[in-house]
């Protein structure tokens, strides 16, 4: 009885031995599949590198859209200077860089464009400022102002400001366009007036420039007009259109003088007359065009800042834009 009792202890133990073994074995088997199993761990994602200090012609479209972000995001004229100056885009004594960015037409022409201010432009969805304000050194195109010779509606309805926010801005670089940022332009948008409530805001990315942006404060029309209109201050429209650019204003551009030449050069690639946005404001024919009933300021083919042109007459049109 007792070796009975003993070979069934026998049996019994080698049966829960048995029956543990492949637990055991299948536990070990699962924990291996899973560290087998188990995928690499992922590389965190590397920071993108930090944009160092280069010539204005290699920065890409996209390299000076983020600078601008940081220029636009610094809380004062002084830091967004700073900001500016890490980058190169003004020199170490402050003054505005001279150095040019080469873009490419659909006809494929090549024209180069310069900064023509830091921190200058309102960006027309109000979020603040516009970083960094180009200009194009020669003329984008020549074209008139209006198809028929009408200052009526000022550069708010002009046959030019709808050309160039469309297909000329069609022409540019698509990194261009991708990145340009529509600002707020200050213009008389009624045309022949004396009223200060005609200067008012639209919402452009491809412009002409203002007397004022270009000139700063002038005295063209004062004492020509005193006494004829009993007005005395005929120039406040035109002091009321924006304020002057860094790049006019370094190169000592007034209304009355260019001396470094730097308006003719803007105009390099053509030698006729080049657009303001500025409409004359006065219904008087200097000129004797028939039919003209009033007219939009140039700079003159030689680069002197003040003269007046039809608006169906083509003239050159250098562009300013922000990103």
């Amino acid at each position: 009885m007792r070796k009975l009792w003993f070979a069934l202890t026998l049996v019994l133990a080698f049966v829960l031995v048995g029956c543990a073994m492949p637990a055991f074995s299948s536990s070990a088997q699962h924990e291996q599949a899973s560290e087998e199993e188990s995928p690499f761990e992922e590389e965190p994602e590397s920071e993108p590198e930090p944009l160092g200090k280069k010539p204005l012609n290699d920065y890409s479209w996209d390299d000076l859209s983020q600078i601008s972000a940081q220029i636009s995001a610094a809380e004062s004229d002084e830091a967004r200077r700073e900001v500016a100056r890490a980058f190169g885009l003004v020199e170490e004594d402050g003054t505005l860089t001279r150095q040019t960015k080469q873009i490419v037409l659909d006809d494929t022409r090549a024209l180069d464009v310069r900064i023509a201010g830091i921190g200058h432009d309102d960006k027309a969805d109000g979020s603040g400022k516009a970083g960094i304000t180009f200009m194009t050194v020669g003329a984008i195109d020549i074209l008139p102002m209006n198809d028929e010779a009408t200052v009526v509606g000022g550069w708010e309805a002009s046959r030019l400001r709808s050309v160039l926010n469309g297909e000329q801005k069609q022409r540019l670089d698509e990194d261009l366009r991708a990145v340009i940022v529509p600002v707020n332009k200050l213009t008389n948008n009624v045309g022949i007036t004396e009223s200060f409530e005609s200067v008012t805001p639209t919402a452009d990315e491809l412009w002409v420039f203002s007397v004022h942006e270009v000139c700063g404060d002038v005295t063209w029309d004062r004492d020509e007009f005193r006494g004829r209109r009993g007005w005395e201050d005929v120039d406040g429209l035109l002091n009321s259109e924006g304020m002057q650019y860094e790049a006019f204003a370094r190169e000592g551009v007034t209304g009355e003088s260019d001396p470094n030449g730097f308006l003719s050069l803007a105009n390099s690639t053509g030698k006729s007359p080049w657009w303001y946005r500025t409409p004359y404001p006065f219904e008087f024919n200097s000129y004797g065009n028939t039919g003209c009933d009033g007219y939009f300021y140039q700079v003159m083919d030689s680069g002197f800042p003040k003269s007046r042109g039809n608006p169906q007459e083509p003239a050159s049109v250098v562009v300013g834009f922000c990103v």
